[in-house]
């Protein structure tokens, strides 16, 4: 019997699941930096990191107000990890929570939500992938120029293809790239649209290197968005002025709203529900709503 010695006092069996597992986590609400008319840097609002050994972390912050630029009623985070002892795994979860926000009074959201579930794989398994789920990130009362953004997250793609190996997998074979980052643009349209909207410098590589054909696509570093679906005719009118490619909504002598990116490393996963970057009246960009997990075993591939 494990923790029993003959002849001597029995001793009790250790609880403490022994691991080499490192938690990854961290959450932030909101940052940025305005460069125009004003400058002015937004240190990060609510931000809180897992420590690789696990436990929890929180943050809070209340009224922010940026005048005339940003505010929100509140912003909050919160990341833990720890053991699993009903499925053998180590667990971890970050998340990240935005209320009433308005930037500009051109993006509004009554609150933006983002979350991240992590599940380490078998501990026996040495070469498997953790696990990834996002389901429950959300918008509330999301509008964009005036218009309601009514679209809910396909987060069930997610769910299917929920460890990096999946994600890859699919990629190299082209199943997903209905929901790449930048995959709704036209190659011809781009140098145009760069030029008019600075904020979407640097697109055409993104977009020629996820064209490139199976094995010379790179899988370290994929960015994705289950926002992706949206059109934006369906919201703002076929005449409306905004230009929708997928989750990147163009807004002339204004900028570029980008939502819920979703990133796929080996050890990490991060999802950002909304970056905004002025490039007209006024210069200066800002995310918000951050969220990332993960976990590795030193030496791990």
């Amino acid at each position: 019997m494990q923790g029993y010695r003959p002849g001597r006092k029995k001793m009790p069996i250790c609880p403490r699941h022994s691991s080499q597992w490192m938690y990854q986590g961290s959450a932030y609400g909101f940052a940025g930096e305005v460069e125009r008319p004003f400058r002015h840097v937004i240190p990060t609002q609510a931000a809180t990191v897992l420590g690789t050994s696990g436990g929890r972390g929180q943050d809070r912050v209340e009224k922010f107000k940026l005048e005339g630029v940003i505010s929100f009623d509140a912003a909050y985070v919160e990341v833990g990890g720890s053991y699993d002892d009903c499925h053998n795994r180590h667990t971890s979860y970050a998340s990240s929570t935005i209320e009433n926000l308005n930037i500009l009074n051109v993006v509004t959201a009554d609150r933006v939500l983002s979350r991240i579930a992590i599940y380490s794989p078998d501990p026996d398994d040495e070469k498997g992938d953790f696990t990834f789920n996002i389901t429950g990130s959300h918008f509330d009362n999301l509008r964009i120029a005036g218009h309601k953004i009514d679209v809910k997250l396909a987060t069930h793609i997610f769910h299917e293809h929920d460890t990096h190996s999946k994600i890859a997998d699919a990629h190299k074979k082209g199943h997903l790239d209905d929901w790449l980052l930048g995959s709704k643009f036209k190659e011809s349209e781009l140098p145009k649209l760069e030029n008019e909207y600075h904020a979407l410098g640097g697109m055409s590589q993104v977009v020629k290197a996820w064209k490139q054909k199976g094995d010379k696509r790179n899988t370290d570093h994929i960015t994705y968005s289950p926002m992706n679906h949206v059109e934006i005719e369906k919201h703002a009118g076929e005449k409306t002025e905004l230009r929708g490619f997928g989750s990147i909504i163009c807004i002339p002598k204004f900028g570029v709203v980008r939502l819920a990116e979703l990133t796929a490393r080996k050890h990490c996963v991060n999802l950002t529900m909304l970056r905004v970057d002025m490039c007209s009246t006024g210069t200066g960009g800002t995310t918000g709503g951050g969220a990332s997990g993960g976990g590795s075993r030193p030496g791990a591939g």
